[in-house]
């Protein structure tokens, strides 16, 4: 045991969890049911992870690791919730033992070439970055990866990778266009961010975070009815929601402000 980390611990621990609800049932039991395959603690992660609880969702990919260890989106979902907890030790550490099962993978490689450059080693993360891509099968993750090192490299071939990622995943995906939004939002690059969050609240008009971030894009960008609008969307899809009703009341004055400014000047 104490060769793991608390945090791996942790996620080892994943059976103590209860069970998500899925909002049909009337009542959940509270341990994890056997009869939920890997496939479901899988969504049920995704769901997490793009709300932003990533603890949840770190303990949903590990229980769905758990049952089945070839799951290569549950592998690469762990990772990114342990990067969006700031555990670079632990996500280095899951990524070397998810490259056992996979190796040479370029996904894999991808994420930890994006450690390094969290760490400040950005020629070892290009580096890395190069050897993933010219992997076969390198996807979506690898080009997504690929554009946030190029970011911390000030590099404007960035732009071309997050294009490579959006045309790999395909046009109905909305959790890649998701994953580049937060990039740019994080670095306070709005209006980027914004483009990306257009793209995957078209497609999964449901999810709350995603309509609450795209709202703040408007909102830092000084567009308070688009805000507006983001926010009741958000409050649409989950009316308990506190931050989306707190800024929407504040948007809603700035918002009538902005019409009749914009009235004057038409005149």
């Amino acid at each position: 045991m104490g060769r793991f980390s608390k945090l791996e611990r942790e996620t080892q621990d994943a059976l103590a969890v209860p069970k998500p609800s899925t909002g049909t049932e009337k009542s959940a039991p509270a341990a994890l049911d056997e009869d939920y395959d890997a496939s479901y603690y899988t969504r049920k992660a995704d769901d997490a992870f793009f709300t932003g609880d990533f603890r949840q969702g770190l303990q949903l990919y590990s229980r769905a690791i758990q049952i089945d260890n070839t799951r290569h989106d549950a592998w690469l979902g762990q990772i990114y919730c342990l990067v969006e907890l700031a555990q670079g030790k632990d996500a280095d550490l899951w990524t070397g033992r998810a490259l056992e099962l996979f190796p040479e993978d370029p996904a894999l490689l991808s994420l930890r070439a994006m450690m390094y450059a969290n760490r400040g080693m950005v020629k070892r993360a290009l580096n890395t970055s190069d050897y993933a891509i010219s992997r076969k099968g390198a996807d979506a993750h690898s080009y997504v990866a690929r554009g946030y090192i190029l970011l911390q490299a000030d590099n404007r071939n960035s732009g071309f990778c997050f294009t490579k990622a959006i045309e790999l995943a395909g046009e109905n995906d909305w959790q890649i266009p998701a994953r580049i939004g937060f990039i740019y939002f994080k670095r306070r690059n709005y209006s980027r961010a914004m483009d990306f969050f257009q793209k995957a609240c078209s497609l999964n008009l449901r999810n709350f975070w995603l309509w609450h971030h795209l709202g703040l894009c408007y909102r830092k960008l000084g567009f308070m009815e688009k805000a507006r609008e983001c926010f009741q969307n958000a409050l649409d899809a989950n009316p308990d929601f506190e931050e989306s009703r707190n800024l929407l009341t504040r948007v809603a004055g700035s918002s009538i402000i902005e019409r009749v400014f914009r009235f004057i000047l038409r005149r």
